[in-house]
């Protein structure tokens, strides 16, 4: 017994040894860090006039970011900046295409170590992991990732890597739903047939079945989560998948509708509507009696409703068609279902829209035309089309939560002749060898309607969710 006795407590003095040692190992991380950087970086990376604005002379300066974007994710030296340039820039691993020393083996390992750590401070705070600060998804639908962008600085500070927790690279993550209050985000994964569920710290924590599972909507109000169809399946259930998000239990609203797909939730939580990719029709779905309305809109042809967005005072909705190229605008409150009150002609293919927190813009991006429009909600008219560098194939929109900056996504994918503007096709800013269609997220002041960032991703963004429930 004494003799078991002495081995417990020798254990229990190792075990106290190992977690000092690791507390040690944490707080001295980003000294040793530090010191790579002032030997080799900071001759150009310090100060106010640091290269490209990005300052390496202390950790809080680092997580500023350059003028561009982020250098370091956290967890994740693969996909970070800072690695990629010193391991596969093909002018030459940065800083030596400069005629500057180069980072040896052992720093790179070093560097990637602490940033796989999570990219500790001396007093090991990791980075971007205020509960409180805004947040913002981004499916990469080629790629099998998802991007994670801090809304106060607008960089990317996670990347949730789907081929680790054991999707394969082809299960095409689409859209993205966030809680209001920011604490769980699901996810749709085409080819996967899956619809997941994160926590804000990016643990998976639920998935249900979904064939061929396109756009997801939140109710504002009760327990709901619903999705639509892709548009990559030709002949889906006439159904929408209704998922109680706590308990992750998931059954079938049938429809009667071809190819369900753009839906939206109504403010109120009383209706969800649903619009067909192959007829110009939109249900209502009426959760508390269970009961579906149909509203057809004319047309010579399908107009292939793309998405939809309800004002904020929930009495408006507007949806896009790619085929047609309008922006339909519904009345809400003309009865059961919708009621079309105004339709305006926009530029081909206008993708996700989304309103402005004052209810008096709307925005989204042409596929077709690497452009985004405005709309005047006030006069039901075009107020401007945004053109300019990093739009390329826009995709999905988003909002911050305060209402100052739009979000757009762009898959940035080869097109063919007559479906984009070349010259608008997006070259990313260091050619690593195999970031060709890098996607992007561009950055607009509400203010200005004017793009003011454009952040890169990884390949084909596509649909966004922020802790704003706008649809």
């Amino acid at each position: 017994m004494v003799r078991s006795t002495s081995i417990l407590a020798f254990l229990l003095i190792l075990i106290a040894g190992c977690t000092s040692t690791h507390e040690r190992t944490i707080s001295s991380g980003w000294t040793e860090i530090d010191a790579i950087f002032q030997n080799k970086c900071t001759s150009c990376h310090a100060g106010e006039q640091a290269a490209e604005g990005l300052r390496l002379d202390s950790w809080q300066n680092l997580f500023e970011g350059s003028d561009h974007g982020e250098a370091v994710i956290a967890y994740d030296s693969e996909n970070s900046l800072l690695i990629e340039l010193a391991t596969k820039y093909t002018k030459g691993s940065h800083p030596s295409e400069l005629g500057e020393e180069a980072l040896t083996d052992e720093e790179i390992r070093t560097i990637s170590e602490w940033i796989d750590a999570g990219a500790p401070s001396a007093d090991g705070d990791i980075p971007f992991s205020n509960p409180d600060d805004p947040r913002l998804y981004v499916a990469n639908q080629a790629a099998g990732m998802v991007a994670v962008i801090d809304i106060n600085t607008n960089q990317v500070v996670r990347m949730v890597n789907l081929m680790g927790l054991g999707f394969n690279e082809f299960s095409m993550p689409h859209h993205i739903a966030v809680e209001p209050d920011g604490s769980f985000w699901y996810v749709s994964l085409i080819m996967a047939d899956k619809i997941l569920k994160f926590t804000r710290d990016n643990e998976l924590v639920g998935q249900v079945e979904a064939t061929r599972p396109g756009l997801v909507a939140l109710d504002p109000v009760g327990p709901w989560l619903y999705a639509g169809r892709s548009m990559m399946s030709v002949s889906p259930p006439e159904s929408i998948v209704q998922i109680d998000r706590d308990k992750m239990d998931v059954e079938e609203i049938g429809l009667l509708m071809q190819r369900p797909h753009a839906l939206a939730v109504s403010r109120d939580g009383s209706a969800t509507y649903i619009s067909s990719l192959a007829q110009n029709r939109v249900a209502t779905y009426k959760d508390e009696t269970g009961d579906v309305v149909f509203y057809d809109v004319e047309g010579d042809r399908p107009h292939v409703f793309i998405g939809f967005t309800i004002s904020p005072d929930g009495t408006t909705m507007v949806g896009t068609s790619e085929v047609t190229s309008n922006a339909f605008v519904f009345d809400l409150t003309a009865g059961d279902g919708v009621t079309l009150i105004d339709t305006i002609r926009v530029l081909r293919a206008p993708w996700h829209p989304i309103y402005s927190a004052d209810g008096k813009w709307v925005y989204f991006g042409n596929n077709w035309t690497n452009t985004i429009t405005v709309l005047n909600m006030e006069t039901r008219e075009v107020a401007k089309v945004i053109e300019g560098y990093g739009l390329a194939q826009p995709h999905g929109s988003a909002a911050s939560p305060d209402g100052r900056y739009m979000y757009i996504s762009n898959r940035n994918l080869a097109m063919p002749d007559g479906h984009s503007k070349q010259d608008h096709v997006y070259h990313p800013r260091y050619d690593l060898g195999d970031n060709a269609h890098i996607g992007t997220v561009l950055v607009l002041d509400t203010r200005t309607h004017e793009i003011v960032k454009i952040i890169e991703t990884e390949e084909y963004a596509s649909g966004m969710g922020a802790a704003v429930n706008r649809n």
